[in-house]
């Protein structure tokens, strides 16, 4: 079963929307100190 990716592993592009419905792609949050990206599974599947 696949868990997503390892930790310090690359993530492949991505565009998520915020909680304002505001599209965000890996590029648009990272900053010079990095990202912290959280993955939230619902509870609503």
């Amino acid at each position: 079963m696949d868990h997503g990716p390892k930790i310090g592993e690359r993530i492949p592009p991505f565009e998520a929307p915020d909680q304002f419905g505001r599209m965000h792609s890996l590029e648009t949050i990272r900053r010079a100190n990095g990202a912290v990206i959280v993955f939230v599974r619902s509870a609503d599947w």
